[in-house]
């Protein structure tokens, strides 16, 4: 054979088995009118190229994946000016793993003739022995009833895996399940608390952002809703000169000390401010960590107005209890400002008492002896 020859019927074979590799579907258009042939794992002689080029197109769409072909050996043959042979020997490694095919050496004879339009193949014949054929035997039978029998066998046992992990599987699920169910008695228990609380009862993460608020919190801070205190921080419900010591508070927490209640002046959506009492404390999981803040504010504004009113009268029994300055002829008392004022308005101003005016039979006896005289003439009489 030329050198010419060689190297175009080389040519033909290597893209052959180039665009079949690569699952290629312009393979298909090589194929020659007058076609025959037969695949490595049927068992039909194939007469029409347009069955054949369903075979090809079957092949592709069951790997789609490009293969790789290790080339063996190879034999090229040119019989006429229009007619070449192609034998070549490889083995054919899928894209998937694989023991069987990878191992085995395909063969396959190519049969090109020269046409008006091009080469073109017009023969193919590919096959792949396996070589399980035992004496007796035509067809490889009880060696696939011997690897049939092993499947059996790993498809069992996959099945009881299967099975068990199946049934695992199921006790997690009922398991999660009263998991839910008990959550959800905790919830509407955790929902029934927070409605019936005449405290606001904040719940925040870690970095005090608020995830849920009490209905409370709407009448107590002026929201038209919960959700509007949702994402804020806990404090933002604080005048601005009372947050850093909020925070300082909760620190303590974080350092496993109890810091107890504190009193802070809350700020309402409108901007107007009352006195507030906070208590705080970290939410742990079973592992003991931090997870949620827990943040239980009071309105103390009325029990702030009782103890003023109460240390104002404490206040002022003081004042009456205490040394008085008070003048030995005209009875009058002089205050801590130096004034004088008579008796009664001294202890009116300072205890909001009202005076009624008499006199003891004493004074009577002194400044208008003639009435009590006339009293006792009478009774000698």
């Amino acid at each position: 054979m030329n050198p010419g020859d060689h190297a175009t019927i080389r040519k033909l074979l290597d893209d052959y088995l180039r665009m079949y590799a690569s699952r290629d579907d312009r393979l298909t258009g090589f194929f020659s009118e007058d076609f025959s042939g037969f695949a490595g794992g049927g068992d039909v002689l194939v007469k029409d190229r347009e069955e054949w080029v369903a075979i090809t197109r079957q092949d592709f769409s069951q790997v789609r994946d490009p293969i790789r072909l290790e080339l063996e050996d190879v034999a090229l043959q040119s019989l006429s000016e229009t007619i070449a042979v192609a034998t070549s020997f490889f083995k054919i490694h899928l894209p998937i793993e694989d023991h069987v095919l990878s191992r085995e050496t395909a063969r396959l004879v190519l049969i090109f003739r020269k046409e008006t339009s091009g080469w073109k193949i017009t023969h193919s014949s590919i096959s792949i022995p396996y070589h399980l054929v035992r004496e007796g035997e035509v067809y490889p039978l009880k060696e696939l009833e011997s690897r049939t029998q092993v499947l059996e066998q790993r498809v069992a046992e996959r099945t009881r895996q299967l099975s068990e992990a199946n049934a695992g599987l199921a006790r997690e699920v009922a398991e999660r399940k009263q998991t839910e169910e008990r959550l959800r008695e905790s919830e509407t228990l955790y929902r029934s608390i927070l409605n019936a609380s005449p405290d606001d009862i904040t719940i925040a993460d870690l970095e005090g952002r608020v995830l849920m608020v009490s209905p409370n919190a709407v009448t107590m801070f002026g929201f038209e809703s919960t959700e509007q205190g949702m994402g804020l921080k806990v404090t933002d419900f604080l005048v601005p000169e009372d947050r850093e010591r909020a925070m300082s508070r909760v620190a303590l927490l974080f350092r496993g000390e109890v810091s107890g209640p504190s009193e802070y002046r809350g700020l309402r959506r409108d901007g107007s401010t009352f006195d507030i009492e906070v208590n705080s404390a970290l939410i742990r999981d079973a592992e003991g960590r931090p997870t949620r803040l827990v943040v239980i504010a009071r309105d103390i504004t009325a029990r702030k107005r009782t103890e003023a009113a109460l240390q104002k009268a404490v206040a002022q029994i003081k004042t009456l209890r205490g040394l008085l300055p008070i003048c030995m002829h005209c009875k009058n008392i002089r205050d801590d400002r130096g004034n004088w004022s008579p008796m009664e308005v001294y202890v009116r101003e300072r205890t909001g008492a009202e005076f009624s005016h008499g006199l003891c039979p004493t004074c009577l006896a002194t400044r208008y002896p003639e009435f009590t005289r006339d009293e006792g003439e009478d009774e000698q009489a």
